[in-house]
């Protein structure tokens, strides 16, 4: 295996305290930047719609792809893992098919899962890094026609368990031990707009949360953005709001725009500008979800949480989401918690509007009541593009990442994937 980089370590202190506020002093932490791949392809880290970094007792794992040729059919995709705590990645395993970045999963048993489209064959397809066989030779199952270039994957380790939903409108289970259990359409297109860019999430409960942004028609518009939940662990759907704890049951194929049934969680004045979800998460009681609506002259960005017992909208933070001085405003970005235990901070990361080449963390200790900020890198990146990470904190508290810093956009090459760390809450 080949070492890849050297980190790019920023502070020796993780706090420091930067600036006054309120008349006191309000520490930052700095948030810490690793260099993964220095020669990669504009799209590297496409988009923080899903999950492709993650941790366990064997290190970080992260995925990416390096190279893309024009017909978008040969890509070099690669697996990094890092045993130093993300200084320095090793290749530990990589290919070339016709597919995005690979979404990423791990076990309490410290297996990988990886999921991948191919845009040749109309099928994705489930890796299996085993632990104990120190992650070689991945077992691999075929998730039949399932291909998109936007999916997404979640482990649910009490029913061990995948679920993959694709925006090809298809949402399958497939056990951690690779046999498939169930497949169907669980979407489909309405009169106005298409399924493009899913996401899921579990909650501590076991309820299965699937959220999406839609495609208009016949032109380029993020139309809106719903959600809706499972009981059951994908066997059957229903709406967020109906009777306390649960929804109104709702009939695969599922219309996904504005004129299903499925909850809007985007305003009746944003039809007309990209909406796009970012983020989102059930922690405590509550779904946190993060979007941008790019109205004029200032684009909005909300924070929305909705009361999960009741299924109604209890907050919507916008036009402007942030901390004291800290204002993030953009499509990518993403939440992450340690859910494990209730009551800890809920942290956002993306960039900071006001220092546009910047990194920055805020955090809410009232779980999305309120926010401040959190962290700040001091090095600057010409673009960062897809800013994406891990929604669960590392045994020692960090919240890790990747971006893309692209200056040409997705067709550019020979561009650097950048790794970050982001310390907790001293």
């Amino acid at each position: 295996m080949m070492r890849r980089v050297t980190l790019v370590l920023l502070c020796a202190s993780p706090f420091v305290c930067l600036e006054a506020q309120a008349g006191r002093g309000v520490e930052l932490g700095h948030i810490e930047l690793t260099l993964l791949d220095a020669h990669a392809t504009g799209y590297g880290t496409f988009q923080s719609h899903n999950q492709k970094v993650v941790a366990n007792r064997r290190g970080i794992f992260t995925s990416h792809i390096r190279t893309r040729n024009e017909a978008y059919s040969a890509q070099q995709w690669r697996l990094s893992w890092s045993r130093d705590g993300g200084k320095t990645f090793t290749t530990l395993y990589e290919a070339t098919h016709a597919t995005n970045p690979p979404a990423l999963e791990t076990d309490a048993d410290d297996n990988l899962y990886l999921v991948r489209p191919d845009f040749a064959d109309g099928n994705s397809y489930l890796y299996r890094f085993l632990s104990v066989n120190d992650y070689r030779d991945p077992a691999i199952t075929t998730i039949p026609a399932s291909m998109h270039g936007k999916f997404c994957l979640r482990l649910d380790p009490p029913r061990t368990q995948l679920y993959f939903l694709s925006a090809n409108n298809t949402f399958a289970v497939v056990g951690t031990d690779g046999v498939r259990r169930r497949s169907l359409q669980l979407l489909q297109q309405g009169p106005h707009a298409a399924l493009q860019y899913p996401q899921l999430d579990l909650d501590t409960d076991g309820t299965l949360y699937a959220a999406w942004t839609t495609q208009k028609h016949g032109v380029y518009l993020y139309w809106d953005i719903h959600c809706m939940k499972s009981r059951d662990g994908g066997a059957t759907w229903e709406t967020l709001t109906g009777q306390p704890l649960t929804g109104q049951p709702l009939t695969p194929p599922i219309v996904a725009d504005d004129t299903g049934p499925t909850d809007r969680i985007t305003l009746d004045d944003e039809f007309d500008v990209h909406t796009w979800l970012s983020s989102f998460m059930a922690k405590d009681g509550k779904l946190h979800f993060l979007y941008q609506a790019q109205t004029q002259p200032m684009a909005r960005q909300h924070y929305v949480r909705y009361d999960i017992p009741t299924g109604k909208k209890d907050l919507d933070t916008q036009p402007r989401f942030g901390g004291q001085t800290i204002s993030i405003n953009r499509l990518d970005g993403f939440f992450a918690a340690d859910r494990g235990k209730p009551g800890t901070p809920l942290y956002c990361v993306a960039s900071d509007l006001t220092h546009s080449k910047q990194l920055a963390c805020v955090v809410s200790r009232d779980n999305g009541g309120t926010w401040h900020d959190h962290a700040r890198s001091t090095a600057e990146s010409d673009v960062m593009y897809a800013i994406g990470g891990c929604r669960d904190l590392t045994r020692d508290g960090f919240i890790l990442g990747t971006f893309t810093d692209a200056p040409s956009g997705g067709n550019s090459a020979n561009v650097p994937v950048q790794f970050f760390r982001v310390p907790k809450s001293p």
